[in-house]
């Protein structure tokens, strides 16, 4: 299938771990389908397109991609040896080197690098790499929860809406309650439940997104947002 008939970019959604992703390169998208990482059941757009989304199943040009385990009719059947031309172990010289060892071992790294590899899409942090995440589009819609740090190392929280910077209301927040106030403050204001984006700093832990996103997960379970993504890799501006 030719790389012609693709977007330059896409939006993907990985619908299992509820993430979303935006200006995705189409190679990327492709060697996703190709490694299994990107599967039916996840859905895709044009990136920047207000289209709906489309199950990556129903679109015809990435369905050749699609990662699909062999069968055994495709791995083969029974295999004919030729026994007359297979020298017996003893025949070999001694001082030929036996590669068999290292290509056991180049197969077992080949298999765990795999298996990593599939991990990754369902972690509910880091699915996959964040350095293809960009921001959401500033159409003074989407929200983004900043999680910052201060100088002294102590974190708090902010809340930009679209591309503006935080208000004073919105900035320098102590802790989940007050910035949990100010998000629902904002969200009544909506006629349409809005995307929120989630920007943490590089050098906070991993706790402090995973508290936000369990209080966003209860928001989106009541229709308040309709979803949300981390980018957990990015210093907070």
């Amino acid at each position: 299938m030719s790389d012609a008939k693709l977007p330059k970019k896409f939006d993907v959604w990985f619908t299992a771990a509820d993430q979303v992703y935006r200006g995705v390169p189409a190679d990327v998208v492709r060697g996703w389908a190709e490694q299994g990482r990107l599967g039916e059941a996840d859905r895709l757009r044009t990136a920047g397109a207000q289209s709906e989304w489309i199950k990556v199943a129903d679109y015809t040009p990435l369905t050749g991609f699609l990662y699909r385990k062999p069968t055994f009719d495709e791995a083969g059947g029974p295999i004919e040896l030729d026994i007359d031309a297979v020298k017996p172990r003893r025949e070999i010289e001694d001082d030929e080197v036996d590669m068999i060892p290292l290509i056991d071992i180049s197969l077992v790294l080949l298999v765990f690098f795999m298996m990593t590899a599939v991990v990754a899409v369902s972690s509910p942090i880091k699915v996959p790499e964040m350095k293809y995440a960009e921001e959401f589009a500033k159409d003074g819609e989407s929200l983004t929860v900043q999680i910052d740090r201060r100088p002294d190392g102590t974190p708090f929280y902010a809340l930009r809406l679209g591309d503006k910077g935080p208000t004073t209301e919105d900035n320098n927040l102590g802790g989940l309650p007050e910035l949990f106030a100010r998000l629902d403050s904002r969200l009544g204001e909506r006629k349409e439940p809005p995307e929120v984006r989630i920007a943490c700093h590089e050098k906070l832990p991993g706790e402090f997104v995973r508290a936000v996103t369990k209080e966003l997960d209860r928001r989106k379970r009541n229709g308040k947002i309709r979803t949300y993504s981390a980018d957990v890799n990015e210093a907070a501006k």
